[in-house]
């Protein structure tokens, strides 16, 4: 049909068609046929979205900060979004015939950064250095409840923050302080293990001292023992001895040699030379 198109929008586009200043339709995803001359097509993206930001600040001791980061951001209320914002589009291109949709981008921006300076001018450097999560998480809480955010249809599902960077002669001479903090930290540790192992080999020298003794004093104890042992046994042996030679007691010498005699005849085998003198023949000889 002459001067009669066609336009298809993508699933997660929320259209709005107006023909002569009236809406006759709107919703996701919509298509139809549409007069050019007569009808304006507004589309507004419900996708989520991701803006990165960088911008600089004060903190409370006097020093600037760059922040660098990003949000997600999703239109779930497209129609507070159309009333803020031109989003006409051409329905050929689907080029957006205004800067609607920088604007909204710039405005949500302009949010962030809005909390982000309150809470820097409140904040010291080393604190927002070091609490960059914690940053987030607050502005993120922030901008959630905010009534300028939800007025747009706009939801903030996420805050991001990269960087908080200090500028570079502040950030090379924290980075020589930390520097610094790290190789006294070094040196205490290495300090902490020779003391450890100075401790540790006192301990086993103590252990090996004490091991020594109770083996000194367990010889100590041997040896007296060894030698009591060797005391009762003499006693025993002369005890022995005396009962053996109290049998002869009141024999006279003739008797005793001829019981000698008798013994080593008794262990004739096992005696190899035997040398009997004279005198001791003529001892026994003149007793009979």
């Amino acid at each position: 049909m002459l001067g009669l198109n066609y336009f298809k929008a993508e699933p997660s586009d929320y259209v709005r068609k107006v023909v002569k200043g009236k809406v006759v339709k709107e919703g996701k995803g919509i298509s139809g046929f549409y007069m050019p001359f007569r009808t304006n097509i507004e589309v507004v993206s419900t996708a989520s979205i991701d803006t990165p930001f960088v911008f600089k600040e004060i903190s409370n001791d006097n020093q600037e900060v760059t922040i660098q980061g990003g949000f997600v951001y999703k239109i779930e209320q497209p129609d507070l979004t159309l009333e803020e914002y031109n989003l006409s589009i051409n329905p050929k291109t689907k080029e957006y015939s205004s800067d609607g949709k920088e604007k909204l981008a710039q405005h949500l921006i302009q949010l962030v950064r809005s909390e982000s300076r309150a809470l820097v001018q409140s904040s010291k450097l080393e604190d927002l250095i070091v609490g960059s999560d914690n940053f987030s998480e607050t502005i993120s809480d922030k901008l959630s409840s905010s009534t300028e955010v939800s007025l747009r249809g706009v939801k903030l599902s996420l805050l991001y923050i990269e960087s908080i960077l200090p500028k570079p002669e502040i950030s090379k001479a924290l980075e020589a302080e930390y520097r610094e903090q790290l190789l006294q930290k070094q040196d205490e540790e290495i300090y902490k293990r020779r003391a450890n192992a100075v401790e540790n080999e006192r301990t086993i020298r103590e252990n090996e001292m004490q091991t020594e003794i109770k083996i000194e004093e367990d010889k100590k104890e041997l040896v007296k023992l060894q030698s009591e042992n060797l005391k009762d046994e003499a006693k025993a042996k002369a005890e022995a001895a005396k009962l053996e030679l109290g049998a002869f007691e009141g024999l006279s010498s003739d008797s005793i040699r001829a019981h000698a005699l008798y013994q080593l005849g008794k262990n004739a085998d096992r005696i190899e030379n035997l040398t009997i003198t004279p005198e001791l023949l003529a001892g026994l000889k003149s007793t009979r």
